[in-house]
């Protein structure tokens, strides 16, 4: 009775073991295998010998079996919907989740980065540090200035700076002595540099709209119209006034998956609509996106703004704010940091050119020169 028993148990085992195996052989290529657009990383390509040293082999082949194994797909999304929805965590290191399911980012993925830190202010620049941007940021606006073109550079906050009262409690109260600050205050009092710090009119716009949402729930950037509110601050400086972002016709429209979202495999699952401002300007650009995704084009088609022609060099969150500095310009260009060549400014040969940098992007100030960009 008692092997009878066994015998039972062990089919028992070898049909459950059986089961996924041969429905995954049936229905495998209906099911979603692609984890590239989900998990918002690149993923492991299958190892041949023919390109990959012997020794490697082994941990190559190890990574493509995790990022290709069957199921693998719905067993990630549905461990994430319990992490989320039930016990409010993420399940990336790089994501937190914060109050009203708010997602914020924490992660390492760009060169030194780090927005827990500027959050809390405990990365602050040493004197030397503060030297060599101002250095860095003069001797651009100087070899500039030497060919007749104009500099100027706006500094964006953080998601979690603007909308700090969303983050965890754990987190603390959001420092106002950070390096945002820390380098405004020094460029402004030590140089003559011209430089824009929009962090005051959207803070001021989002205590007087409250019911306005300047940057994205489930993304790391600012939307269109936290875009656009900078906008406001730096067009200034050209003498350009825009309309308030209350009074021009806004729409709402249906969006792709969001960076945070699919950095914890709900980019399918956290969603919302993407708000635009439209009709706030007399002469609107008709902007173009470069294959690359990184560099953009815009044109004033009926001619009607400056003939002086924009050059924006930035982060990704350039891209939103580009279409709204470019209605000013005739003819506008931008190329983000790891895009940019010193011969694409060239060949353009703007008359103003627009350093822009997000706050946890700092330290791309500690690396850049107008003729070689950003070099770690």
């Amino acid at each position: 009775m008692k092997k009878l028993n066994q015998r039972i148990y062990m089919v028992i085992l070898t049909v459950l073991i059986l089961i996924p195996v041969v429905l995954y052989a049936i229905i495998g290529k209906y099911l979603d295998s692609s984890t590239a657009d989900k998990e918002n990383r690149v993923m492991t390509e299958f190892p041949t010998l023919a390109n990959t040293q012997l020794f490697e082999y082994p941990t190559l082949f190890d990574a493509y079996m995790e990022d290709n194994l069957p199921y693998k797909n719905y067993l990630v999304s549905l461990n994430s919907k319990i992490d989320y929805y039930i016990f409010n965590t993420s399940s990336s290191g790089d994501v937190i989740v914060g109050d009203n399911g708010w997602l914020f980012y924490t992660g390492h993925e760009n060169n030194d980065e780090d927005p827990l830190a500027d959050y809390e202010g405990s990365n602050l620049y040493s004197q030397e540090e503060l030297e060599t941007i101002a250095s860095n940021m003069i001797e651009a606006r100087d070899f500039l200035a030497a060919s007749g073109k104009e500099f100027v550079i706006t500094m964006v906050p953080n998601k979690s700076r603007v909308y700090s009262e969303y983050m965890p409690a754990a987190c603390g109260e959001v420092s106002q002595d950070c390096r945002l600050n820390q380098v405004y205050q020094y460029l402004s009092e030590n140089t003559d540099l011209t430089i824009v710090s929009p962090y005051s009119d959207i803070m001021a716009y989002k205590e007087a709209h409250p019911e306005t949402q300047l940057y994205f729930k489930y993304d790391t950037h600012w939307n269109n119209f936290g875009a656009y509110v900078a906008a406001q601050s730096i067009s200034r400086v050209w003498g350009f006034e825009m309309p308030d972002l209350d009074t021009v016709e806004q729409v709402y429209v249906d969006s792709d998956t969001y960076d945070l979202a699919r950095m914890i495999n709900l980019g399918d699952n956290l969603k919302e609509q993407a708000p635009i401002a439209t009709a706030y300007s007399g002469h609107m650009a008709k902007v173009e996106i470069l294959s690359d995704g990184m560099s953009f084009t815009g044109t004033v088609e009926s001619g009607t703004a400056d003939n002086r022609k924009l050059y924006i060099i930035g982060d990704s969150f350039s891209a939103l704010l580009f279409p709204y500095l470019a209605c000013h310009f005739n003819s506008s260009q931008s190329d983000m940091y790891y895009n940019y060549t010193y011969t694409s400014l060239e060949n353009y040969d703007p008359d103003v050119v627009v350093f822009e940098v997000v706050e946890r992007y700092l330290n791309n100030m500690l690396h850049f020169s107008i003729q070689n960009g950003v070099v770690y």
